[in-house]
């Protein structure tokens, strides 16, 4: 397994952490057996929280730490709300290392966070008065936050001198949040990048997507983890994993990841802003042809379309398109026109979905 630092803690990070909101919610044995394997590859992040998996998030993944959890990098996680006071939080951080059956967690994060919510973490009484307690007891060795907060509020997060790791979205179809992990890797705050695989997106075959790896990656879901690892700012990919083939796919794609230079990093960027351009020539998802008074969601439709034509995702738009509900599909089209003077682009809204339905629906 490859180590990165975790920003400035002193920490060694694997390069493939594990995200446990998916572990088996109905097979506590393979979950434990999950968290075990991981463990015995040489990952030793384990991003955890107690209200995944219908609150069973922490039930799962304590057996495969049971009695090791020293030596690893485990995370509990717990948002800030307005009546959010610091001994509510204590509680919470308390009931957080029970249910995990540990003594100690590395990291405690600050959940679903936000540049909003700062005067609610560190007011007089707050929840950062209950972060400071646990971790001069010995409870928490860092803090840290994750969310989804633009890219230019959470540069201003990080900035506050507050957290010393971010657990952020960061894949190749998702690249908005470069510009804060550059400004992280400056600073020494440690770089979670969660979702590297897109929710799942790019597990579907995409030759286009393989082929910028350098030297090529024999999947998709390759691609997206070493994409992801080509950035020297992120300290490690957090994926959610529950089965043994998909931990020891994931390992096995992270160890025989070489590297990628500065230039080979600038590269990809580069291609994969001209597949953005390119996708932007189609449409560029204003909303200003809806609402479609016939229910058709025109800016979802070419968003599949665009990621089946730009990207090679199609068995994976084609498997989304079939899923929608049945007017909101392309092939409800009735062929209006009432969209197209709305369209800032002047595309041709009606032949371009008669294109969707006839692509990725077969019609």
């Amino acid at each position: 397994m490859q180590y990165r630092p975790l920003g400035k803690t002193g920490l060694q990070v694997s390069a493939l952490a594990m995200g446990c909101m998916r572990l088996p919610q109905h097979d506590p044995e393979l979950a434990a057996q999950v968290v075990d394997a991981a463990i015995a590859a040489g990952v030793n992040y384990f991003e955890t929280t107690r209200g995944y998996i219908n609150g069973r998030c922490q039930h799962l993944t304590a057996p495969g730490l049971k009695g090791r959890s020293r030596g690893l990098i485990v995370s509990g996680k717990t948002g800030v709300g307005e009546d959010t006071t610091a001994d509510n939080y204590f509680a919470e951080i308390e009931l957080q290392l029970e249910i995990l059956g540990v003594d100690y967690l590395e990291f405690y994060q600050v959940g679903w966070f936000g540049w909003d919510r700062v005067p609610m973490l560190t007011k007089k009484g707050g929840a950062l008065e209950a972060l400071d307690k646990a971790r001069s007891q010995g409870l928490i060795g860092h803090i840290g936050f994750t969310g989804h907060d633009s890219p230019e509020n959470f540069t201003k997060v990080i900035e506050t001198g507050i957290f010393e790791s971010m657990t952020i979205p960061y894949s190749m179809l998702n690249r908005a949040y470069a510009p804060t992990i550059a400004r992280a890797g400056e600073l020494g705050v440690g770089v979670v990048a969660m979702c590297p695989v897109a929710g799942g997106m790019l597990a579907s075959p995409s030759p286009q997507l393989q082929a910028l790896i350098p030297g090529g990656a024999h999947t998709t879901a390759a691609a997206a983890l070493q994409f992801v690892l080509a950035n020297h700012a992120v300290s490690c990919a957090c994926s959610g994993m529950n089965t043994l083939e998909m931990l020891a796919e994931n390992v096995a794609t992270v160890n025989a990841f070489a590297g990628a230079s500065a230039d080979d990093h600038a590269r990809m960027d580069g291609i994969l802003d001209e597949f953005r351009t390119l996708g932007a020539r189609f449409c560029t998802a204003c909303g200003y042809c809806m609402t479609c008074q016939h229910g058709v969601d025109i800016p979802g439709n070419f968003g599949l379309y665009n990621n089946a034509r730009v990207y090679g995702l199609a068995g994976w738009a084609k498997g989304q398109y079939a899923g929608m509900a049945t007017e909101k599909r392309a092939d409800a089209c009735t062929q209006c026109g009432e969209c197209e003077p709305k369209c800032p682009n002047t595309l041709p809204i009606r032949a371009q979905l008669e294109a969707v339905a006839r692509e990725l629906g077969g019609g």
